[in-house]
């Protein structure tokens, strides 16, 4: 068999985030691999090539989908591997979909566990998935399990399109704004330039420097657009697999953008780490699970401070206190769950606080920065047209 390249991402002992390429043969080598070197897996998938640039990847697995569609079924009172079979037996013609679920089939009639099945898969579910069905193959509770892992898949697919949304109104008024200038520049400021130069009146010296910069605001746009395609084309050339995970992180420090991505890893936190709990995990693995589906730098490196102090025999609340990044009401939530042993309860409300604030600032950035783009965009047309008209007045005046 043909040796692949495989991106790997996963967890150290010490709760660190390790990348790296490993050749093998399959997922499960590579699975092994880390499982053996005490790194345990969170996305496992073959590097592409150049040909994946240009070519489009096949349209990612429905996880939510999948797990509604089998709770039902186990819920139902359906054993597992029946269950299977009925999700795949009708189909004459396979779908990417109904391929993955086949070969979850055929791997539980192997005598895999189904957590042990999906995370062969490329591409795989993230860790939050597996571990949570890995808890219920533990406790007998599989169906249950799976409805929550719909729900919850569902719900954070919901946030990040209203994050996307939100994100997306402003860029497109600043590429609104861009246009405008770019259509002022090419085709409106030369023709007036070139009428008043051939009248050879002296012109206003704000009606010199709009001249002046919409000769050379044309390059500057176009330079500027051919240097960002080509750093995201290196970027996604060289970092094929990681290129997204840098792009979002350049957007998290972007003033407008950092809060929100902020207030997103603190929902996800809370939102991951209280599902695992709930599940049967341990606190130290769970925190360990959490860090994988986390993306920022601050959040991250919180979370190995986590698992340290974990480790120790300490509590969080003290290290939650003190950081900067997570806020003080949800750290001393934290500290009266972790006295009351009500760790996992509490964490469900404090999700529901930190989705609130993250809703509200969403709602308040949508309306701050829309009036803010349409006042730019009106006061450089008013003042293109006061540079414009200048001339205009100066020449009725002296015609008077």
């Amino acid at each position: 068999m043909s040796m692949q390249r495989f991106v790997w991402k996963a967890v150290d002992t010490n709760g660190i985030i390790q990348h790296g390429v490993w050749l093998g043969a399959e997922i499960s080598d590579i699975q092994t691999r880390l499982k053996n070197e005490g790194y345990f897996p969170v996305d496992i998938r073959t590097r592409r090539n150049w040909q994946s640039v240009f070519i489009p990847a096949r349209k990612n697995f429905q996880w939510s989908y999948f797990a509604r569609r089998l709770a039902t079924l186990l819920e139902a009172g359906i054993p597992l591997l029946q269950a299977l079979e009925i999700m795949t037996f009708h189909e004459e013609k396979l779908t990417f979909q109904m391929e993955q679920w086949k070969r979850i089939k055929e791997r539980v009639e192997e005598g895999s566990d189904l957590s042990e099945a999906m995370s062969l898969l490329n591409p795989s579910p993230n860790s939050f998935v597996l571990s949570m069905i890995k808890a219920g193959e533990y406790t007998g509770n599989l169906g249950k399990v799976l409805s929550e892992v719909a729900d919850e898949t569902d719900q954070d697919t919901v946030y990040q399109k209203k994050i996307k949304a939100a994100l997306a109104y402003p860029l497109f008024l600043l590429l609104a704004v861009i246009i405008v200038l770019f259509v002022l520049s090419i085709y409106v400021l030369p023709m007036y330039e070139k009428l008043f130069m051939g009248m050879g009146t002296e012109l206003p010296l704000l009606t010199k420097v709009i001249f002046v910069c919409g000769r050379k605001l044309p390059v500057f746009l176009w330079s500027g657009f051919a240097l960002i395609t080509g750093g995201l084309a290196v970027l996604r050339l060289t970092s094929p697999d990681l290129w997204k995970k840098r792009l979002q992180h350049l957007l998290g420090r972007l003033p407008l953008s950092a809060k929100v991505y902020r207030l997103r890893d603190l929902v996800q936190f809370s939102r991951m780490l209280g599902r695992l709990l709930v599940a049967g995990i341990p606190l130290l693995e769970a925190l360990r699970l959490t860090a994988g589906a986390l993306r920022g730098r601050e959040m991250l490196e919180l979370i190995n401070q986590l698992v340290l102090h974990v480790r120790q025999g300490k509590r969080m609340a003290p290290l939650l206190r003190a950081s900067k990044v997570f806020p003080m009401e949800g750290a001393e939530m934290i500290a009266v769950a972790e006295e009351t042993g009500q760790l996992d309860r509490m964490l469900q409300y404090v999700t529901h606080m930190f989705r609130r604030e993250l809703e509200d600032h969403l709602n308040r950035l949508t309306r701050m920065v829309e009036p803010a783009l349409i006042l730019v965009i009106a006061g450089l047309i008013g003042l293109v047209a006061a540079g414009v008209m200048l001339p205009v007045f100066d020449l009725s005046t002296h015609l008077e």
